[in-house]
C-alpha cells in the first residue's frame, strides 16, 4: 500500500491500542515521562500517543519500503552527510555505523544498498517464518547478515578488516553482562558495549545514521562521529548514548518509546515500569 494509506492505518490502530492495550500505553508513557518531566502530562500524553503511532507506521511501511526499486526510488526525499559518508569509506578502512531505534532505519537499506561490502548485525526473531522475510527483504540490498553472537563479533572484526562497513543498533538493551550503565536522559541506563568495543579495537570511522519521516517520505541523516568514541569504554559508551539523545530530540515522536529501554536497573533500585 502507499505511505500516506500505510501511515493512516497505522494511526487508526494506534487509536485503538491506545485505548485497548494498557501494557504498550503503561510502557510508552512511563519512559516518556521519566525521560521528558519538564513536559506537562498532556504534552507527555500527547506524545506517547504518537509515539505509538509511529512505532506502528514502522510496520506499515515495510511493505513499500521493501518493494520493487522502481516503487522505492521516491521515498526519500532528502540525503545529508552522505558524501562525508561515502568519502570515510573510500579510506579503505573499514566503518561502523549507528542506527538508533529512530524514525524507520529500515528505510537506510535503500541508501547503504548501493554500497559494497555492507554488512549489519542483527538478532534473529523467535518466529522462523519472520526471520525468512526479513533475511528475504533484507538480503535485497546484497548486505552480509551477520548474527548477534559471540561468531557474529568475530565476523564483524574480519569485514571491517576487509574493508566493509558494519551497521549495529546500539540502543538495544542487552543481556546481563554485555553492557554497563551510562546515562541517557540522565537515567542510568543498562547500553551495549558491543559498539564502543568495535570502534575502540579498529580506530575505524563511525557514523550515526537515522531516517526521519516527512509528509511525502523520509529525510536521512548522516553525522559522523567525535573522538570520543575512541576513548575509554565509559567515556566511548557515555558519548554513544549522548548523541542519540540529541538526535531523538530532533523527532522525539518517532523514537521507539514502546521499548522497555530501561528495565535492567543498578542494584538496589525500584523496577523501571
Amino acid at each position: 500500500m502507499s505511505l500516506k494509506r500505510g501511515r493512516w492505518l497505522a494511526k487508526f490502530i494506534g487509536g485503538l491500542t491506545w485505548k485497548l492495550s494498557s501494557k504498550n500505553k503503561h510502557v510508552t508513557v512511563t519512559n516518556i515521562s521519566k525521560c521528558y518531566p519538564h513536559l506537562s502530562q498532556s504534552e507527555q500524553l500527547d506524545l506517547a500517543r504518537k509515539s505509538i503511532d509511529a512505532t506502528l507506521m514502522n510496520m506499515f511501511e515495510l511493505g513499500k519500503i521493501w518493494g520493487t526499486e522502481s516503487d522505492n526510488k521516491n521515498l526519500i526525499d532528502n540525503i545529508y552527510g552522505l558524501d562525508d559518508f561515502a568519502a570515510a569509506l573510500n579510506q579503505g578502512n573499514g566503518l561502523l555505523l549507528a542506527l538508533p531505534h529512530m524514525g524507520n532505519w529500515e528505510v537506510l537499506n535503500l541508501v547503504l544498498a548501493q554500497f559494497d561490502q555492507y554488512a549489519f548485525l542483527y538478532k534473529p526473531p523467535t518466529d522462523p517464518k519472520i526471520e525468512h522475510l526479513l533475511i528475504k527483504h533484507r538480503g535485497a540490498s546484497k548486505a552480509l547478515q551477520i548474527e548477534a553472537n559471540l561468531n557474529g563479533v568475530r565476523k564483524i572484526i574480519k569485514h571491517l578488516k576487509s574493508k566493509g562497513f558494519v551497521t549495529i543498533l546500539p540502543d538495544q538493551r542487552p543481556k546481563g553482562g554485555q553492557g554497563v550503565f551510562a546515562p541517557f536522559y540522565k537515567i542510568p541506563t543498562y547500553t551495549m558495549s558491543l559498539f564502543s568495543r568495535l570502534a575502540i579495537k579498529t580506530k575505524v570511522p563511525v557514523f550515526f545514521a537515522y531516517a526521519l519521516r516527512t509528509d511525502t517520505g523520509f529525510d536521512v541523516f548522516f553525522e559522523q562521529s567525535n573522538d570520543q568514541i575512541y576513548a575509554d569504554m565509559q567515556t566511548s559508551i557515555d558519548y554513544m548514548n549522548s548523541k542519540i539523545q540529541d538526535i531523538v530530540d530532533k523527532a522525539p515522536e518517532q523514537y521507539q518509546w514502546t521499548y522497555k529501554r530501561f528495565s535492567i536497573q543498578p542494584e538496589n533500585e525500584p523496577p523501571f515500569y
